[in-house]
């Protein structure tokens, strides 16, 4: 049995690419392309074939899509689809197509199809290529990515028909709307969908019909006349993205729609291509944004190359436990900008693996924020909870979560800040006069593992952004905290992950272990291994990825991927984690932690 342990893990190893999950996960890529007033949108499948959901103005496939597209290297050219007759979204589109071979370009068809240049240029380039998409055709990608087509025209998959002709917009309600699918990520492009008042309601039918997704990207730039609640409900996004010109006359992305994706009750996140007309806050300002996913989880990276890391939201998270994250710095008083925009709280996940944080409530003496974007928390990484996304009014805070307009204001003098996870406090913060920080100066807590008592605080002493002292987003210039070194297991139906954390020991050999039985335990250099030196411990060490450098950030893991039906489910193993230095002693070891196989 014990062989038989051992040759099986180390095949299941094998099978599995080894990037942890502190890199970016590979396989599906879309691109929202800063293309000024309108959408653009580039897919690129795991076998490296690229797609384009709309292109932008005329002029942008040329100046923003075509760079895009050929730094994605592509294998291959496979769909275009345009959403609609409007030149902010097909405008570009006809330099795409006389660029690269794609095979097919899909659209609306020729129901009351407008006539101008735009659409002529389009016509042209597309030539023998064109074809109307088909209410709930399926499209495949290639490498097990699709695209379902839920309606267009007003039409949507199930029968339901919305009728559009001569209704307020009637070019915009005809848009197509598709759902992107890959492993457990889905994502919703639905162009300039109409949801109500002075126009027609497509919107909640045709949400209803897709269901849940993971991102969605705003239909109509973020107009009030579109994302309905109807459409909030039914599509549930952890994510929501948009793009729109800075400073436009439209009002985009707009309040009301702004608020409906980001609720106290419910915060999601919204990140857009650019300010927008400059009047609305509570999103998070990313220029070109790029998201990568594996199919079970998702990172959304800003053009700077700050992200934000993602669950997709079938992906089971257990419950935050006290203690699971630490509040670590808190901006209450910016001098640079108001308070209004300068303000955040930051935490950091000091367990030994990562941790989802749907259903996290912040709260302070006046108000509450429960989230609802399932991020996944990285061990040792901060997030930053902001009250404005934008760097550019923010004091040049990094990429971090916006919070609702107005949600939590806190206070200068006396507050208090309490992350809670249904009926357990996971953490909390009490601050009065005297506290360390001020007038253009966060307080930092010095040793995340100790009392969150004033005596554990200090005023941070290193300016960032526009000029402010703090450490948003890294870890704290007045830190002290001393890290063990952690192991921890994470179980899904089709693999486990084994999370080795070595913060304190950066560069050093990394060795996660994994044995049968935790005795009889052996010795090694100055340490006793908790383990026992049995054949699935020697197969761990000689499997990629079990053996490596200690990363900068101190976190790492590695995937093991189970065979379906598991013929080893509920078998009990254990794993430890090993630091090594270049001498081959150990500077640190975890205890052992048991496990059982789903």
């Amino acid at each position: 049995m014990l062989v038989t342990l051992g040759a099986a893990v180390a095949a299941a190893v094998l099978a599995v690419p080894q990037n942890g999950q502190a890199d970016p996960p590979t396989g599906l890529t879309v691109v929202m392309v800063a293309v000024g007033q309108g959408d653009g949108l580039v897919v690129q499948a795991p076998n490296g074939t690229v797609h384009v959901i709309d292109a932008g103005p005329s002029g942008q496939g040329t100046a923003a899509m075509l760079p895009t597209i050929a730094t994605l290297a592509p294998t291959g050219y496979g769909y275009t689809f345009n959403s609609h007759f409007h030149i902010d979204h097909l405008g570009g589109l006809d330099e795409v197509l006389n660029a690269h071979p794609f095979t097919t370009a899909l659209d609306r068809g020729d129901v009351n199809r407008p006539s101008n240049n735009d659409v002529n240029n389009y016509l042209a380039a597309a030539g023998a290529r064109r074809q109307t998409i088909v209410v709930g055709g399926v499209y495949s990608l290639g490498g097990g990515a699709i695209v379902r087509c839920i309606s267009a025209n007003g039409v949507v998959t199930g029968g339901t028909t919305v009728p559009v002709v001569g209704t307020g917009q009637e070019e915009n309600s005809r848009s197509v709307a598709l759902r992107l699918e890959y492993g457990l990520f889905s994502m919703w492009f639905g162009g300039d969908l109409t949801g109500g008042g002075t126009t027609a309601d497509v919107e909640t039918a045709a949400s209803l019909a897709c269901g849940n997704v993971d991102v969605y990207k705003c239909n109509h730039h973020g107009s009030n006349t579109s994302t309905n609640l109807n459409l909030i409900a039914n599509l549930q996004p952890e994510l929501a993205v948009v793009s729109c010109g800075v400073g436009n006359s439209f009002g985009h992305p707009t309040t009301g729609t702004v608020n409906r994706i980001n609720q106290a009750v419910a915060s999601r996140i919204l990140l857009s291509t650019t300010t927008g007309s400059a009047s609305t806050i509570g999103f998070g300002v990313v220029g070109t944004l790029r998201i990568t996913t594996d199919g079970q989880r998702y990172r959304a990276t800003a053009q700077n190359g700050s992200f934000l890391d993602f669950y997709c939201d079938e992906v089971p998270t257990p419950s935050l436990a006290a203690g699971d994250l630490r509040i670590s710095e808190v901006h209450r008083n910016p001098s640079i900008v108001p308070d209004t925009n300068g303000e955040y709280v930051e935490v950091v996940n000091v367990g030994a693996k990562p941790v989802g944080l749907a259903g996290l409530s912040l709260a302070d003496g006046g108000g509450s924020v429960t989230i609802a974007s399932n991020f996944m928390a990285v061990p040792g990484r901060p997030i930053l909870f902001q009250v404005d996304g934008a760097g550019s009014r923010n004091g040049g805070q990094p990429l971090g979560v916006p919070l609702p307009f107005n949600s939590l204001a806190l206070g200068d003098t006396a507050d208090n800040v309490t992350l809670t996870d249904g009926a357990t406090v996971v953490d909390t913060v009490t601050w009065s006069t005297g506290f360390a920080g001020g007038s253009g100066v966060a307080a930092e807590r010095r040793d995340l593992f100790a009392t969150t008592a004033s005596t554990n605080w200090s005023a941070a002493t290193m300016a960032f952004g526009s000029g402010d002292l703090g450490s948003p987003g890294r870890t704290n210039d007045v830190d002290t905290t001393a890290h063990g070194v952690q192991v921890g297991v994470s179980l899904a139906t089709d693999r486990f992950t084994v999370h080795g954390t070595a913060f304190d020991l950066p560069g050093m050999f990394s060795v996660l272990l994994l044995a049968q039985s935790p005795t009889p335990t052996f010795p090694f250099a100055n340490a006793t291994i908790p383990l026992a030196f049995d054949s699935l411990l020697q197969a761990s060490l000689s499997a990629p990825g079990f053996v490596a450098f200690v990363p900068t950030a101190g976190y790492r893991s590695v995937d093991v991927s189970l065979p379906q039906p598991n013929p080893l489910s509920g078998t009990t193993l254990h794993a430890a984690h090993v630091t090594l230095d270049f001498a081959l002693a150990v500077p640190g070891l975890s205890p052992s932690i048991a496990f059982v196989l789903p």
